[in-house]
């Protein structure tokens, strides 16, 4: 679990910001590709510090299980990292990267996608291969957990829904099931915000 002292993953909000043409967009968005983002000039700050400075967006894979036309679903405990958020329900899984994850103090795409394998396997058990697709962003500046964070959402599918569990060791998150794409936009008030943004992009996919 990270500390409050970590070495989180940041880009500054005014370099982010042309590459999505001059304002950085709310909800959720396509036709942005991840790698030229992570191409920008990199910060790793004090978790303690970037947590409050909406100048800096911490990049955060975000990632949703399917399989066949059900999501997985968890509930996050009080336990969790971000407090804000505990008790909510959600569909994705998502992490901050930390300095640890970057090679010679560069995220390179590679990296990025290690530590995107890295926090699935700190929170899940994994019986079968998933085949992992970028779908795009996810932006919420309405709140000061959202002003912070940028997700890249990632579209994770698997054969069975036997296939995932979480790790009792992981974080404080427990399973709700497998839940369709109808019944968790029915119950949007119970989920986080990010979680109901990237059901857009998810539902368009495939």
């Amino acid at each position: 679990m990270m500390s409050k002292d970590e070495q989180v993953f940041c880009l500054k909000r005014a370099d982010i910001e042309p590459e999505f043409g001059g304002v950085l967009p709310q909800g959720a968005f396509t036709g942005f590709e991840l790698e030229p983002i992570l191409g920008l000039s990199q910060y790793f700050l004090p978790r303690s510090v970037a947590e409050h400075d909406p100048g800096y967006k911490q990049i955060i894979p975000y990632q949703l299980f399917r399989c066949q036309d059900r999501f997985f679903v968890y509930q996050r405990g009080g336990g969790v990292g971000e407090r804000r958020l505990a008790g909510q329900l959600s569909v994705g899984l998502g992490g901050h990267i930390n300095s640890g994850d970057a090679k010679n103090g560069i995220l390179t795409i590679a990296a990025y996608y290690e530590a995107l394998f890295r926090e699935r396997e700190e929170e899940l058990i994994l019986s079968e291969t998933v085949t992992t697709h970028f779908l795009g962003w996810i932006n919420d500046d309405s709140d000061p957990v959202g002003q912070v964070h940028l997700g890249a959402v990632h579209l994770c599918e698997t054969a069975g829904v036997s296939a995932i569990h979480i790790r009792e060791q992981g974080e404080d998150i427990h399973e709700r099931g497998w839940w369709s794409a109808e019944e968790i936009l029915a119950q949007g008030d119970r989920f986080e915000k990010w979680s109901i943004l990237a059901m857009r992009l998810a539902t368009t996919y495939g």
